[in-house]
């Protein structure tokens, strides 16, 4: 027999999609933005999936309404195995991408495949909580260029980013030696107010191992701190040199990600 439960939440219960939440000022906050997003008609409380057990909200997650945005559930650690097996074989018919983020949920990677989900990369965000508290080197070989500048779009080909295009407010900029662009990299605006993000895109093969990709990168870091207080920017969990490259910059490792793709179809 079940010792756990499988529902999606109403009027009534929309308190327990943040009971999770463990700081209640901020759960309260979210509370309140869910619920004038209610009231407006932009979402519904069914959309959100509540996992009980006797001791109460075992986990949630929102599904979109687009199949284009993941899954993030909130889970309790220790969330035991057979409920999460039956929360995440349901969340297989919202969407086609879950992703588990350490700091809300286990990386219980077993349970994940086993509920029919296939993990596709494991990536690593780091934080930068101060950006005006150090010195980065300002480099005079870095320049912001467009992809029609000469020499960027072969670069971003030889990078496998021939489709790249810069977001809303982005900037791309180019580290060029003896006149030819060896490494490119864009700054912008990531989410949450007061945050840089950094794509960087990365140092032409034959010129790796140079000490490019740690110019451009602290030069970026340099723009940034005249704008923002923050920067947060991530890679993949094997990327051991880009790693090094934000440990070395003053970064700190705040999460893991387990990001999973299209549900296996030999799944039950």
């Amino acid at each position: 027999m079940n010792t756990y439960t499988l529902e999606a939440a109403t009027h009534d219960t929309l308190a327990d999609v943040v009971a999770l939440i463990p700081d209640p000022a901020e759960a309260g906050r979210r509370l309140t933005f869910t619920r004038s997003r209610v009231e407006a008609g932009a979402l519904r409380p069914e959309q959100f999936l509540l996992l009980r057990s006797p001791r109460g909200v075992e986990g949630v997650c929102l599904r979109p309404s687009s199949p284009q945005i993941p899954l993030l559930p909130r889970l309790r650690e220790d969330v035991p195995a057979d409920a999460l097996l039956a929360f995440l074989r349901e969340l297989r018919a919202a969407t086609p991408r879950l992703i588990l983020v350490s700091t809300q949920a286990p990386l219980r990677r077993e349970e994940a495949e086993a509920a029919g989900w296939t993990l596709q990369e494991t990536n690593v965000v780091y934080e930068t909580t101060d950006l005006r508290a150090r010195a980065y080197p300002a480099d005079p070989h870095v320049q912001p260029v467009t992809v029609h500048d000469p020499g960027v779009a072969e670069a971003l080909t030889a990078l496998g980013r021939e489709d790249w295009t810069p977001g809303e407010d982005w900037t791309l900029h180019a580290l060029t030696h003896a006149g030819e662009v060896v490494a490119l990299a864009a700054l912008g605006a990531s989410g949450p107010p007061d945050t840089a993000g950094i794509d960087l895109i990365g140092v032409l093969p034959p010129r790796r191992g140079q000490g490019f990709g740690a110019r451009l990168h602290a030069h970026l870091l340099h723009l940034a701190a005249q704008t923002f207080g923050t920067h947060v920017g991530g890679t993949e969990a094997d990327n051991h040199a880009m790693r090094r490259l934000f440990e070395r910059h003053g970064a700190r490792l705040v999460s893991t990600q387990l990001d999973f793709g299209a549900p296996a179809a030999s799944a039950p």
